[in-house]
């Protein structure tokens, strides 16, 4: 009987001492101290960590630290600080670009530019392994930022400035930051009383917080207190350039197709036009890789059309049979900066109202590069005080590469090439510009581009088509004419042109031998279909293509719909 009652008090202290291991395995926080660097995979014990607010970064370039300097590698700056930021490698530059200025600077130069002025740094760009870094001193003179690298724990922690805090003190001693919220986490930093520590997230009975050297974790609500908000900086909107309106109306610009500077100063360039705001000759085109201009402005033009109380947005055009050639000079920093000086010289010696970009047939690599030109070319432009606006296509899948939402973030109007529809070698006969195509492409476009920044731009030519029968097969072919041509033709044939409404044009064929001719014609009734879109869109304007295909009645149509 004793020997049981012996065994049964063996048992009965093991399930105690069981009991009591398990309760203190339970809750007995965890001691073990870990660097951050095992617990998180961002980090590494060998390369410079980054944590960016609540969030430690990963980065196949880490940060590097100079002689007290933080270089931040020119990705991060890119996807965390600035998406417009823009490297080009084979001149070395950096340029960034903001809503009034430009900044380049170049690799190991300690002089940089903006908008063209030089200016010293105190530290250059720099390359690691041949990769581009930017120093910290010279990113927060310009962005809402603020970082500090840590030596103890090998962290750079950055913060956006704009962005409120909550800090909290640490009220306890022996309080520790652990890797999950609960206390058998490992612990990854033991705190000092009084330590200062930003709040971020809550959960459960514990903080997600980081501490004064980037360490990240969780603590223990118990053991902190003193919580305060810190307001962030109000942002410090840049001053904007206003964008040019008309005194009276909607925007009437016609585009003036011109070969050599004395086609731009024949008698007809002198005729005053009704209701007409803008002039806009095609007097610059890029000629080679280097973007040398090829330039037939011609200053009697600008001072008759200023006489006039006409604006001049003098446009400039690429080689729209070379794409590869526009690929080459958009794509390059200098060529670029080269068109740039030229057309900034340009508006000085013409004195320019503006420049019209119309730049076409751009491969779809070249499109990142066509935007960052535009991106450089504007703020530029408006501080001489000329307008900048841009000619687009119609949207489609084959022109995203435009980017018609940066561009409009960017330009005072988009003109909507609102023509066509049918080109010069399409396989099929039909509208250069039917009614429901042109507002569709409205429709689209602002789907992208603020109302008051669109301009459409609408024909004054049409199409004279010829259906062959050859072998069997239609052979389609096409000759553009000005609006009283187009008429013409349909009266020598003796045809009276038929209204179709859901085209919004005059449509009339007949034939000769064993060819059909096709016409949809452009004149004041098609033109007025067109206008009434603006008002009902309340687009910004019209923009003609071209002057001297129109018929006058035109004039009076778009005075109506534009200005009374």
């Amino acid at each position: 009987m004793k020997r049981k009652k012996k065994k049964f008090g063996i048992i009965f202290f093991i399930i105690i001492i069981a009991t009591s291991f398990a309760l203190v395995k339970k809750y007995m926080p965890n001691f073990n101290l870990i660097p951050a660097y095992e617990a998180f995979s961002e980090l590494s014990e060998e390369k410079v960590g980054m944590v960016l607010g609540k969030d430690i970064i990963a980065m196949e370039y880490s940060p590097q630290i100079v002689e007290g300097e933080i270089f931040l590698p020119f990705d991060f700056v890119k996807d965390y600080i600035d998406p417009y930021l823009f490297w080009d490698e084979g001149t070395q530059k950096l340029t960034i670009t903001t809503q009034n200025k430009v900044i380049r600077m170049k690799t190991d130069d300690l002089t940089y530019y903006i908008n063209q002025e030089p200016l010293k740094l105190q530290v250059p760009l720099r390359k690691f392994e041949e990769v581009p870094y930017i120093p910290f001193s010279f990113l927060e003179e310009w962005f809402d930022i603020e970082a500090v690298y840590h030596k103890e724990s090998n962290i750079v922690v950055m913060d956006y400035t704009i962005e409120a805090k909550k800090i909290a003190e640490v009220i306890k001693k022996n309080a520790s930051i652990r890797y999950e919220d609960n206390i058998k986490s490992p612990i990854l930093e033991k705190l000092s009383l009084d330590e200062k520590l930003v709040l971020f997230d809550e959960s459960g009975d514990w903080f997600y917080v980081r501490t004064e050297r980037g360490i990240v974790g969780y603590i223990s609500k118990k053991h902190i207190g003193n919580i305060k908000e810190v307001e962030g900086k109000a942002v410090v909107e840049e001053e904007s350039f206003p964008t040019w309106e008309p005194v009276q109306g909607k925007i009437n610009l016609v585009w003036d197709q011109v070969f050599k500077v004395e086609s731009s100063e024949v008698p007809s360039k002198f005729e005053p036009i009704y209701g007409l705001d803008v002039l806009s000759p095609s007097w610059f085109e890029i000629e080679d890789e280097e973007g040398n201009l090829r330039n037939i402005a011609s200053r009697r033009y600008v001072d008759w059309a200023h006489s006039q109380g006409y604006q001049v947005w003098a446009m400039i055009t690429n080689p729209f049979s070379d794409p590869d050639l526009t690929h080459k000079v958009l794509s390059n920093t200098d060529s670029r900066e080269n068109i740039i000086k030229q057309l900034l010289a340009f508006s000085s010696i013409y004195n320019l109202d503006g420049i019209n970009i119309d730049f076409e047939s751009l491969k779809k690599e070249t499109g990142e590069y066509y935007v960052q030109f535009i991106r450089e070319l504007t703020p530029l432009l408006k501080e001489q005080g000329l307008v900048v606006s841009v000619d687009m296509y119609v949207p489609s899948g084959w022109t995203r590469h435009y980017n018609r939402s940066e561009v409009g973030k960017v330009v005072d109007y988009i003109m909507i090439m609102g023509y066509d529809e049918h080109w010069s070698t399409s396989p099929k006969s039909g509208s250069v510009a039917s009614i429901g195509w042109v507002e569709e492409g409205i429709k689209n476009t602002l789907k992208e581009v603020p109302n008051e920044k669109v301009i459409l731009g609408i024909p004054y030519y049409t199409r004279l088509w010829a259906e062959e029968e050859v072998d069997g097969e239609i052979k389609v072919s096409s000759k553009a004419y000005g609006m009283s041509r187009g008429e013409k033709f349909l009266k020598d044939a003796g045809v009276e042109a038929k209204w179709l409404e859901d085209v919004g044009q005059y449509y009339g064929e007949y034939s000769r031998g064993n060819i059909v001719y096709k016409i949809w014609l452009e004149e004041e009734k098609s033109i007025e279909e067109k206008v009434k879109l603006v008002k009902k869109y309340d687009l910004a304007g019209v923009a003609g293509w071209k002057r001297g295909l129109e018929k006058k009645e035109v004039w009076d149509v778009l005075y109506k719909y534009l200005k009374e």
